[in-house]
């Protein structure tokens, strides 16, 4: 088993010289980690990248300024086990059952065949779409505007956050529709139909046929129906006043689909131009130079949403029936002849043509759309910024996904790669690291649980769902029920912890947090806490999912027999009954029993340390 304290010690340490040395993190440049004298699959291994190894990545590049090549560094690989827990809490945000380790653990090839039943299972779909939040960004607080639809009209008595919740996430909802039904990615943007269930059509006035599921339906108000670049939330979240004329929305869909992002570009502002003048803007965005740098492109671009509605309140909506569906989503000319904004004609970065299907055709046959697409996957991944993604990864993934759009298989070959599998990556001197080193170094150790893998994951070991109701809440003043909703609180930022737990609220957080803090670890333990007490309960009653033993269970053998156990399901590794590990839990656990005389409390406590383990918070 790899060295848990010397995995992470590497990634304190890499942490460290970067910040001392004014390093700038995982970069494009420099030398990189390719394969070494190491073997696959073959559990602990490690070689020396350099003029010893042969490698062809730190020994023929000029790695510093002064020409001599790069130093040579050690790299170890996970094992074949640790790389499947690794594979299944990126994939699916549960750690891998039993039954997957022990034929990992007969057959290291088994992994392959077991990523592929990975990327077929539901949870994979809900990572999806957790992915492609983070680049839409279409989840922020439920109950307040841009979103706050209220359960009134045809949705009376419905739960408030399910509401929200089902409008936020239908552009998602697609995405996820696109990548499971294994169809080419470029859909995403081109499909001619959309998702809705019940109440995204009751909202939209959607046709919709269901019985309250997702389905397939497509809009019929006039617009194209372009993927998600049709959907009536998605620039509800990312709205225009009439001055802005669009031009956020067409940033996002470039940042999004493109990593072409608008306001990253370097332009000499020019500060004589009045910025509290419309006409003054208006004329400088077309005839100054330093504007017209980035309209010529920005403006054109922003056309294509001229019938979206610029910006609206739901909870302002009419409160009596009919609330639904919401007034005026669209109208094919809604900012240039409603609100009397002058539009340039739609253009694609020059190529003039007008309609969001022909935006999304054009979307896809840009070479950075794949490119983009590549980016986001594998620096979702490998939890890193789209920015940091290195060449060699898109030099490595890019031609094949290009070539077929599956999103799948791009998935698939990211997670089996070498660069996935790598346990730790440190120069063999660390006592003048050059600038490639520290580059290296930083892309090492473990990965972290997002908040809502640490939710699915107690949950699939446990049964536990955290879980806060609001639903019975009662007005003071009208002492009519407020039914703020269930609320999951690993998957909620208003109520819940999504970003105390280290994630995005998609408005004001819009940048996920890889490191643990003070409030990421409270989490953690209150989780562990929850879960552990629910698990204990429920074993009690005969429905537990995680202790096979009796929860009257006091014998130091059976609790050792027990932590064993727990020990291969939580963290996928065998230990001896006289282990180390083994040793500090029946600690523990006889500590509780022997200050509370309660063996179920003396297993909680233990289930709350075991579940609260850094081994559970990384992978």
């Amino acid at each position: 088993m790899t060295d848990w304290t010397r995995m992470w010690g590497a990634r304190l340490l890499a942490s460290s010289l970067l910040v001392a040395c004014g390093g700038g993190g995982s970069g494009s440049g420099g030398g990189s980690e390719t394969e070494g004298d190491t073997e696959t699959g073959t559990g602990p291994s490690s070689g020396t990248l350099g003029e010893s190894s042969g490698s062809t990545a730190a020994d023929e590049s000029s790695g510093d300024e002064t020409g001599e090549p790069d130093a040579p560094v050690e790299v170890e690989f996970l094992t074949p086990t640790e790389h499947l827990v690794r594979v299944s809490m990126a994939l699916r945000g549960v750690r891998p059952a039993p039954e997957d380790v022990a034929a990992v653990q007969d057959d290291p090839g088994a992994l392959e065949g077991l990523v592929d039943g990975y990327l077929d299972s539901p949870a994979f779909g809900r990572t999806v779409m957790n992915l492609h939040n983070e680049a839409l960004l279409v989840e922020p607080d439920y109950a307040y505007y841009p979103a706050g639809f209220p359960n009134v009209g045809a949705l009376a008595g419905r739960d408030f956050y399910e509401i929200n919740r089902d409008v936020m996430q239908a552009p998602l909802r697609l995405v996820e529709h696109v990548v499971m039904n294994d169809l080419p990615y470029s859909e995403v943007v081109t499909a001619d139909y959309t998702l809705a269930n019940d109440t995204v059509a009751t909202v939209w006035g959607i046709p919709y046929d269901g019985n309250g599921a997702w389905e397939v339906t497509a809009w019929d108000d006039g617009r194209d129906n372009a993927g998600v670049l049709s959907d009536s939330w998605l620039f509800q979240r990312h709205r225009s006043t009439d001055s802005n004329a669009n031009r956020g929305r067409a940033n996002l869909v470039a940042s999004a689909f493109l990593c072409a992002d608008f306001t990253s570009t370097d332009v000499d502002v020019d500060v004589s131009v009045d910025l509290s003048d419309p006409e003054a803007v208006a004329d400088a965005v077309l005839e100054n130079p330093s504007c017209a740098a980035c309209h010529v492109q920005l403006d054109p671009l922003a056309s294509y949403f001229r019938g979206f509605f610029p910006l609206y309140v739901p909870q302002e909506q009419e409160l009596e029936d009919p609330a639904y569906p919401m007034e005026l989503p669209w109208y094919q000319e809604f900012f240039p002849e409603l609100l009397d904004v002058p539009m340039l004609p739609p253009a694609y970065y020059g190529q003039e043509g007008d309609g969001l299907a022909f935006l999304g055709e054009r979307i896809v046959e840009d070479p950075r759309f794949a490119s983009c697409t590549v980016r986001r996957f594998w620096s979702y991944l490998h939890q890193t910024s789209v920015e940091s993604v290195p060449d060699e990864a898109l030099d490595a993934f890019e031609p094949d996904f290009a070539a077929g759009l599956d999103s799948k298989a791009l998935v698939k070959a990211i997670v089996l790669s070498d660069d996935f599998r790598t346990a730790s990556v440190l120069p063999a001197d660390m006592e003048n690291p050059t600038e490639s080193e520290l580059e290296v170094a930083a892309r090492v150790g473990m990965l972290k649980a997002r908040p809502q893998a640490l939710g699915s994951m107690v949950e699939d070991l446990t049964g536990f769902r955290w879980v806060a109701d609001f639903s019975t809440i009662i007005d003071e003043e009208t002492g009519e029920p407020v039914n703020l909703g269930r609320v999951p609180l690993l998957e909620d930022s208003f109520l819940g912890y999504r970003v105390l737990g280290g994630g995005i609220d998609s408005m004001f957080v819009t940048q996920a947090a890889h490191t643990y803090n003070a409030p990421n670890l409270l989490v953690l333990t209150t989780l562990a806490r929850e879960a552990a007490h629910y698990e204990v309960e429920q074993a009690a009653a005969g429905e537990g999912s995680l202790l096979s033993t009796s929860v009257d269970t006091t014998g130091e053998a059976a609790v050792r027999d027990e932590l064993v156990l727990l020990h291969r399901r939580l963290y996928a590794v065998d230990v001896e009954p006289d282990d180390p590990d083994i040793d500090a839990g029946w600690a523990l656990f006889e500590g509780a029993f022997a200050s509370t005389a309660d063996a179920s409390r003396a297993w909680k406590t233990t289930l709350t340390a075991l579940l609260s383990d850094l081994r559970i918070a990384f992978y």
